[in-house]
């Protein structure tokens, strides 16, 4: 992937905040305001299929929904941990490349769809959706370290541009069907009317707090999915501000941000320490696009095939796109394809 030298890194935000910029550092003290965000994605952004799917494992755990690959391994968090026999906090695991656990945490965070390691592999971030925090923890032991507000948190919006959601051939496909007197008929006719398909994380557009079958906080959003980190910073997706925000974690300040491509962001990857781009998983278009750090720009975009798991988690490693779907029951699998 191609790399960014320093100086280079600070033209770029320079020319794209309208010469506002002020650079005191690598890479990340070069402010771009709120002001200056770039557009939404220009359309016709190049695109092409992916090659061929590869399923590694099942993540451990009941639902896999964020994820982040490091030489350790592949960190999966699970979001049932936090609705079920840990109320308040999730499980976070570490697996190998093949699939063998290596740690299990128990770690603050409600109904977490992203997770963050930093650089030396001491602490994790979690993106603790339904609590609208990011909170930072030890890696070892799970510890809270810190808790934080999500930017641009609350409720899934969609524009008039936005495509229609695929739907979830593939979960169908693994599931098992549940008898009639499982079918909870009551709920269903109780619960809100949302979403009449099925998309990246069952919940539709809108969703959040406590609503029927979703336990959670009471007022109504979500916050951050995918969050990676780069020379100590963060870059985190926040689906109802249909943004991806570069965040100076030790002053809690938004550095940087622009448009994600849809309203369904979930997992960021970086490939390189030094990559200019940064890798956007969409879960209801069921692609990931390559975005340029400083413009937003579109470099590249690979669409998976239909009936593929969607992606939820997603993260960038040697040569690789991985991911997981949440789609519960302990079947998630861990997917991989070349880039």
């Amino acid at each position: 992937m191609t790399a960014i030298n320093r100086r280079e890194w600070v033209r770029r935000v320079a020319a794209s905040a309208g010469g506002v910029a002020v650079a005191t550092g690598w890479p990340s003290s070069a402010h771009a305001g709120q002001a200056n965000t770039p557009a939404s994605p220009r359309s016709g952004y190049p695109s092409r299929p992916a090659g061929r799917v590869e399923h590694l494992f099942k993540a451990p755990g009941l639902s896999a929904n964020g994820m982040q690959c490091t030489d350790e391994g592949i960190w999966t968090i699970d979001v049932a941990g936090s609705r079920t026999d840990t109320p308040g906090r999730c499980k976070v695991y570490l697996s190998s490349y093949d699939g063998k656990l290596l740690r299990e945490l128990a770690p603050d965070g409600i109904g977490p769809s992203g997770i963050g390691v930093d650089a030396d592999n001491t602490t994790i971030w979690i993106g603790s959706t339904y609590s609208r925090e990011i909170i930072r923890a030890d890696a070892k032991t799970g510890q809270t370290v810190e808790k934080h507000f999500t930017p641009g948190a609350g409720v899934i919006y969609r524009m008039t541009s936005d495509i229609a959601p695929r739907p979830d051939t593939y979960g169908r496909s693994v599931r098992p069907r549940p008898t009639s007197s499982e079918r909870p008929i009551a709920a269903a006719q109780s619960a809100p009317a949302i979403s009449t398909v099925r998309t990246s994380d069952g919940l539709g557009v809108g969703r959040g707090g406590d609503v029927g079958a979703h336990p959670g906080p009471p007022a109504p959003g979500t916050g951050a999915h995918g969050i990676q980190t780069q020379f100590g910073k963060l870059w985190v997706a926040v689906p109802p501000a249909r943004m991806i925000y570069r965040i100076d974690p030790k002053a809690w300040t938004v550095e940087h941000m622009f448009p994600t491509v849809g309203y369904r962001p979930h997992g960021v990857g970086i490939e390189t320490p030094h990559a200019r781009y940064l890798w956007e998983a969409d879960t209801n278009m069921g692609a990931f696009f390559k975005r340029d750090m400083v413009t937003g720009d579109v470099a590249d975009s690979i669409q998976l095939p239909e009936g593929s798991p969607f992606p939820h988690g997603m993260s960038v490693w040697n040569g690789y796109i991985y991911w997981t779907d949440d789609i519960g029951g302990g079947l998630a699998p861990v997917c991989r394809v070349k880039i």
